[in-house]
């Protein structure tokens, strides 16, 4: 039967027995809902796995150090400063840095990689003091102590990489390799220039050059004219060869032997001459008259030769020292002509070179300078306080829960109930037709169960 409540009978009360009969009615609902809060809390809470979780400390150094020369050191407030490690800690460069060392010291042991979780990690202030915790969670309990060791071990080496001035090693040796070699170029330069001057004492005296010149001009006239006289003494053999009749010069060392070949030779061809008109040519007397004319004759061709060879080789000779003496005066001459040039290059070239030393001291004594305050200053800016401690289990099996949700389950199953039983419109009980109809119920017949 379905119908709507009358006026009169809109007054009417709802009691105790009108809930029950709803709860009763609507019971598979609120024992469902019960049901399956249940089974469900039950099987999370005791199906979860065991989470453990590993924390160590670190003690953190504030302030950043501007210069390795100088005392001032940079520091911001507890909370920047603190605030700032904390986002540190949990970079991805410092989480990359952990799972490359994790990689290598794992891979040296021959055990299987493990990828670090970055929501996993964990940093925290230790309440007011400048020591930070780092934390890593894992199901595995030795996985949290060797990934948090890892974690706090690239954090503490990109902080000290980061935060701390570290000796600039390349740069001294950059720049006094370049300051050394620019100098060597130069002190290279000068001696080229020295040597190309003819001077070895380091300097370039004008006075000393032109005396240089005067003598080499000197010795240049002495041998023009020895070279001019032999030359002529060479011309007078010459014709001597081409002539033997010619007058032997009176200078030459010579003279004597050729005069006496000479005059040998002539008495013999006034004896060939005598014997020839005496005796028939096939004599012997005559034969050997005419064979020592003939001796005679190749030894003053021979000895006229002699001598001009030897007065053409003394020229040759002569030559090449006036040549080479002519070398020197032109060179000389040439060093003269450049002297304005090579003196002011000389000074320029002085000036560099003293202030490239000047330089290279002034680079050693400051390098020195900065491993004395890297070695004296404080290498730390962070300290391990504790590594990372024994593992301990951050989630544990919550009973009071699995206890409490099943009962708040009833009240969300007993609300469901009475929300569906007031979506029902049909009537259901006697009093239910009498609120209806606004008519008394003389009778009711029970529901008949089905055989």
């Amino acid at each position: 039967m379905n119908g709507k409540p009358t006026e009169a009978s809109a007054g009417r009360g709802t009691s105790i027995r009108d809930f029950v009969a709803v709860i009763f009615r609507r019971k598979w609902i609120i024992l469902s809902v019960f049901a399956i809060t249940a089974a469900v809390t039950a099987v999370t809470v005791l199906t979860r796995p065991t989470v453990w979780e590993s924390t160590g400390k670190i003690l953190v150094k504030r302030g950043v150090k501007d210069s390795i020369y100088g005392s001032y050191v940079r520091t911001l407030s507890w909370a920047e400063d603190l605030s700032s490690e904390v986002e540190t800690a949990r970079s991805t460069v410092v989480l990359q840095r952990a799972q490359a060392d994790l990689d290598r010291q794992r891979a040296q042991d021959h055990k299987p990689r493990i990828v670090i979780n970055p929501v996993a990690v964990e940093v925290a202030v230790q309440g007011e003091s400048n020591v930070i915790g780092i934390s890593y969670r894992d199901l595995k309990p030795q996985v949290c102590v060797e990934v948090a060791n890892a974690v706090m071990q690239a954090y503490m080496g990109y902080r000290h990489d980061v935060y701390t001035t570290p000796y600039p090693d390349q740069f001294f040796q950059a720049e006094s390799t370049r300051t050394h070699d620019e100098m060597l170029s130069l002190q290279e330069e000068r001696r080229l220039l020295l040597n190309k001057a003819g001077l070895t004492d380091g300097s370039i005296d004008l006075t000393q050059m032109l005396t240089v010149r005067s003598s080499d001009r000197l010795v240049a006239d002495d041998l023009t004219r020895e070279e001019a006289q032999l030359r002529a003494e060479y011309e007078q053999w010459k014709r001597i060869e081409a002539h033997p009749d010619a007058e032997v010069p009176s200078s030459s060392g010579g003279e004597s032997v050729i005069q006496d070949v000479k005059r040998e030779l002539i008495i013999a061809q006034l004896r060939y001459t005598e014997v020839a008109k005496v005796y028939q040519p096939d004599v012997p007397q005559v034969q050997a008259a005419k064979a020592k004319i003939d001796e005679l004759q190749k030894m003053l061709n021979d000895e006229v030769k002699s001598r001009v060879l030897a007065a053409q080789m003394a020229w040759r000779a002569k030559q090449a020292q006036l040549a080479a003496a002519e070398g020197r005066l032109g060179a000389s001459s040439s060093r003269v002509a450049a002297f304005p040039d090579a003196d002011a290059r000389l000074q320029e070239l002085d000036r560099r070179i003293a202030t490239l030393k000047d330089s290279y001291h002034d680079l050693v004594k400051a390098a020195q300078e900065a491993r004395v305050n890297t070695s004296t200053e404080p290498s730390w800016t962070v300290l391990l306080l504790s590594p990372a401690g024994a593992p301990y289990p951050k989630n544990t099996k919550d009973y009071v829960r699995v206890a409490l949700a099943p009962v708040f389950s009833l009240i969300v199953g007993l609300g469901l109930a009475f929300f569906v039983d007031s979506m029902d419109s049909s009537v259901k009980t006697p009093r239910e037709a009498e609120t209806v109809l606004d008519l008394p119920v003389l009778a009711t017949l029970r529901e008949q169960r089905k055989r």
